[in-house]
């Protein structure tokens, strides 16, 4: 042969042409020149053949070559759908080839670790053993024809090799089997790409004729054909291997999606897949644990099947050092290792096999990695076909290990996101104990009567809660069964629902339980002099969205919360405290014995809802001077209409400002110690502001005390008389609210 180009060589297109006679009829027919076939057969005729070219063209004497291609398709057919060892699959070839040739007998070398050695294949004798590989030496000139050809990666017909000085060795099979072989035929077994995979060696004996041309053309046309068919059989079986993994990550898909939190599920989902699809007696798969620098599992491959299904059985947590064994190295390294013989190994411990009573022969070790990190390794034990785990395991693998690595690494999460969820549970757990009330706190409610003299005064508006502070959640109930009726409520749920209203604020200077009786108590008035306006629903929702408009404020601002990426602010990035003020109404209504709106029905208690939800965010004072305004232009035009949706809201939005803001309306004294209590609170915010370095507003800092005056006149004229000035004009019968302020 003169070289090979893409693969082939000049033997194998030869053997190929002499196959496929038609294919040559049909080139030269189409490709080659009259001029050129007149030369060619010029030249046939005086009987010379072109220069530099010693072979000729032999016929396939005493060969059927339609039998033997027929019996290598009848072979292969017999193995595409099965799970064959590739090796034991060409030695089957080979024998076929042996008889095409009228061999005695042949020998199949394939390629030992490093493609730097051969080794001779020996189908198994033993029932159900594995077929083995004998080291034959390296690959080099000077020993045996197999390294010759190994090495040349060309065709050798030898007709008496005891006597060729190129092979000192000859077949290195001699001594052993006590048969003198004295023809050989040699040849390199080549992939499509021209991977050197195999020898075949065929022999004839002392007092048989010589291997010829002829046979030699018979062998390298059927091992061409051979190879090309060995290559579909395995890009069959690759198919076969990515559909079975598709199918793999559908179904694991389905289970993880169906079942997201069962990785115990999970993990024996991948197990069984990555035995089946390496082939492998056993196998076991280690979460890495870094915070330790140990490997654990409690899932366990026993080694038993239930309905044609590997069973994994959960036990004790086992862990060991990640500095220990094979699946240690793996963990620290993220390399796989394909090790062929574990007992020449020094990084295996034998003593699992002792503690156990199981021989691991090979092992193939993956790491399953996660945005750079080995979160897992998964390890294949002992090649149930084949003498160890091949190169093809190996690629088959990795790519199954990318998807192990997106299942682990979403299992993990949903895992410590359910962990996260449990510990929500019990803090809310400890939260509501902590914050619902006690029995005796209601129960005394129930039983709690003001005195006389409160009857009249709750009924003004200038009217100061201040010295009745253990009254005022008897205050609440009072004006509600009066507003409302005393069946409007039931009693018990009533006085449950207030108790713990109570204690869910906090002990802040102003936005506290105080503030918030003191605002219903304002809306109470409002409502008792704006008989026949509002709807029993509408007053229902007034007076709990008054008593409940500051729940658990924290005595600062919204802007004060964005402006530090408070976890309020991410919940709720317009009216912060208002959202979560109506978010802790709801709450505490949903608590067992607490929704005292249970009596309505769906609509009603989703109409109650909405008049709660949008009176708690209309206490914003940013949506107050829009609000506002839009009143006004609608009074003054004559076009407010108390039956549109719209308008309606509005009124309830300032009748809310009004309310949130009544301290300005009371005898001086109170107002004054009201004032102080506001400034408490904004100076605190003002203090942590400077504490980082930022310089607060004037409003907000206690080193401008001197402005405080001012200030409070400028809101007055800003905020407090514009507001009650609108609501007065609504409904006089509030006009003295607006004196009060003035």
């Amino acid at each position: 042969p003169r070289g090979q180009k893409a693969g082939l060589t000049d033997d194998q297109v030869k053997a190929y042409l002499s196959l496929h006679p038609q294919m040559l009829d049909e080139f030269v027919s189409e490709s080659v020149s009259s001029e050129t076939l007149d030369r060619w057969h010029k030249r046939k005729s005086s009987g010379s053949l072109p220069a530099g070219n010693p072979h000729t063209i032999y016929p396939y004497q005493d060969s059927n070559m339609q039998k033997v291609v027929h019996d290598l398709t009848s072979c292969l057919e017999q193995r595409l759908d099965t799970e064959g060892d590739t090796k034991l699959l060409l030695y089957d070839l080979c024998t076929i080839i042996k008889t095409a040739t009228k061999a005695d007998g042949f020998a199949l070398y394939f390629m030992g670790e490093c493609n730097n050695s051969v080794c001779l294949f020996k189908p198994t004798v033993a029932e159900d053993g594995p077929p083995t590989l004998i080291p034959a030496g390296p690959i080099t000139f000077g020993t045996t024809i197999a390294a010759h050809v190994a090495t040349t990666r060309k065709t050798l017909l030898v007709e008496d090799i005891t006597g060729d000085q190129r092979f000192p060795e000859g077949t290195g099979q001699d001594s052993d089997s006590g048969i003198h072989v004295h023809s050989v035929l040699c040849l390199p077994i080549l992939t499509a790409i021209g991977d050197l995979i195999a020898i075949l060696e065929l022999h004839r004996h002392w007092g048989n004729e010589p291997f010829n041309t002829s046979n030699q053309e018979v062998a390298t046309a059927s091992l061409a054909w051979a190879s090309v068919a060995i290559h579909q059989v395995q890009v069959c079986r690759g198919l076969a291997k990515q559909t079975e993994l598709n199918d793999f990550l559908l179904e694991v898909s389905k289970t993880y999606f169906d079942n997201i939190v069962a990785i115990d599920s999970l993990l024996e989902h991948i197990m069984i897949y990555a035995k089946n699809l390496v082939n492998a007696d056993r196998c076991a798969l280690f979460q890495v644990d870094h915070n330790n620098n140990e490997l654990y599992s409690d899932l366990f491959d026993i080694g038993e099947e239930n309905e044609g299904k590997p069973v994994f059985r959960k036990t004790k947590e086992i862990r060991f050092s990640i500095e220990k064994g094979i699946a240690g190295q793996v963990a620290r390294t993220g390399e796989v290792l394909n090790i062929p013989d574990a007992y020449a190994d020094p990084r295996f411990n034998r003593e699992v096999d002792l503690y156990t009573g199981y021989t691991t022969r090979n092992i193939l070790c993956m790491p399953i990695v996660s945005r750079g990190t080995v979160i897992g390794v998964v390890q294949m034990v002992n090649k149930l076909s084949g003498s160890a785990f091949t190169k093809t395991d190996e690629n088959n693998f990795k790519m199954f290990a990318v998807f192990c690595a997106l299942a682990l690494h979403c299992a993990n999460m949903y895992h410590r996101i359910r962990h996260s969820e449990c510990i929500y549970r019990v803090t809310m757990e400890k939260l509501s104990y902590h914050s619902i009330c006690t029995s005796e706190e209601w129960k005394t409610l129930t039983q709690l009567d003001l005195p006389t003299p409160l009857y009249k005064e709750i009924e003004l508006f200038h009217f100061d809660i201040s010295q009745f502070e253990e009254l005022w959640p008897a205050v609440f109930v009072y004006m509600v069964h009066n507003s409302c009726g005393e069946t409007s409520f039931e009693l018990e749920k009533l006085c449950r629902f207030t108790m713990s209203v109570r204690k869910n604020y906090r002990r802040v200077p102003y936005h506290n339980w105080k503030h918030a009786v003191n605002v219903a108590h304002c809306m109470y008035a409002i409502l008792q002099k704006t008989t026949g306006i509002f709807t029993e629903i509408e007053k229902k929702g007034l007076l709990i969205a008054c008593l409940c408009h500051d729940l658990d404020h924290r005595g600062y601002s919204n802007t004060y919360l964005q402006k530090f990426d408070h976890p309020l602010a991410a919940l709720y990035s317009t009216s912060t405290m208002e959202q979560h003020h109506f978010s802790q109404t709801v709450s505490i209504l949903q608590l067992e014995g607490h929704n005292i709106f249970s009596n309505l029905t769906s609509s009603e208690y989703e109409q109650v809802l909405e008049v709660i939800h949008k009176a708690i965010i209309a206490t914003d004072l940013a949506l107050y001077f829009g609000n506002r305004k839009q009143l006004a232009e609608l009074l003054s035009t004559g076009a407010l209409d108390l039956n549109n949706h719209q308008h309606r809201d509005r009124v309830i939005g300032l009748m809310m400002t009004a309310c949130d803001l009544c301290s300005v309306t009371k005898l001086w004294p109170i107002t004054r110690l009201t004032a102080n209590d506001i400034y408490a609170e904004f100076w605190a915010e003002g203090d942590e502001m400077k504490k980082i370095g930022m310089q607060p507003i004037p409003m907000l800092d206690r080193d401008k005390k001197e402005e405080v005056p001012q200030g409070q006149v400028g809101f007055y004229n800003a905020v407090a008389l514009p507001c009650y000035t609108t609501l007065s004009e609504l409904f006089p019968p509030s006009g003295p609210l607006l004196q009060a302020c003035k």
